[in-house]
């Protein structure tokens, strides 16, 4: 059992990859069928074009990922009502939230640094700096996390896993919803 985890694991952390991939030729595909490449200029427009669609989709997906992730890992140990066996043993309380909250977040964290060379990748075509692809990594690390501590708060804090499930949605939704509208507003 525990090879079969290892390996899904691995293959889940390279069709992410493979996916990030596979969006960047798509994009090239589709600019290049409305505009030809003819100059550098082109290219690094290109980049930054595709930046711009990778940095969000990326942001996006690995947030409700770790806060879906941390709150399944919370939220069944309280229907089964197991948590309260694990509150009987000698972890203190700040090991056991602490430890099911990483134990989450490491995957959603894992594809963050698996996506590095990808980002690496589209500076390659220019249009995009260091400082850029270090910001969006930290933003993403850091995001990554607080959506991971809203879903374990949210799960260690309501009754059952739909609620937890929910009320993790509407929250990650409303916050985006609102930065928007501040970002539309001016």
């Amino acid at each position: 059992m525990p090879l079969l985890l290892s390996s899904l694991l691995y293959a889940f952390r390279a069709i992410d990859v493979t996916s990030l991939l596979f969006l960047m030729t798509t994009i090239r595909m589709f600019l290049s069928g409305t505009h030809v490449i003819q100059s550098p200029g082109d290219l690094a427009r290109f980049g930054a074009t595709f930046f711009q669609i990778l940095a969000p989709l990326q942001l996006a997906l690995l947030v409700f990922l770790s806060a879906f992730g941390a709150a399944r890992a919370v939220a069944p140990e309280k229907d089964k009502r197991t948590l309260i066996l694990l509150l009987l043993t000698r972890l203190t309380n700040q090991q056991l939230v602490l430890g099911k909250l990483f134990a989450s977040l490491l995957t959603p964290l894992i594809l963050v640094i698996a996506s590095i060379p990808v980002l690496l990748a589209v500076q390659l075509f220019g249009g995009v700096s260091n400082d850029q692809v270090a910001r969006i990594l930290l933003i993403t690390f850091a995001a990554t996390f607080v959506a991971g501590t809203l879903g374990s708060t949210f799960a260690l804090w309501s009754e059952k896993t739909f609620q937890t499930l929910s009320i993790t949605t509407l929250t990650i939704v409303l916050w985006i919803g609102l930065w928007e509208g501040i970002v539309a507003v001016g």
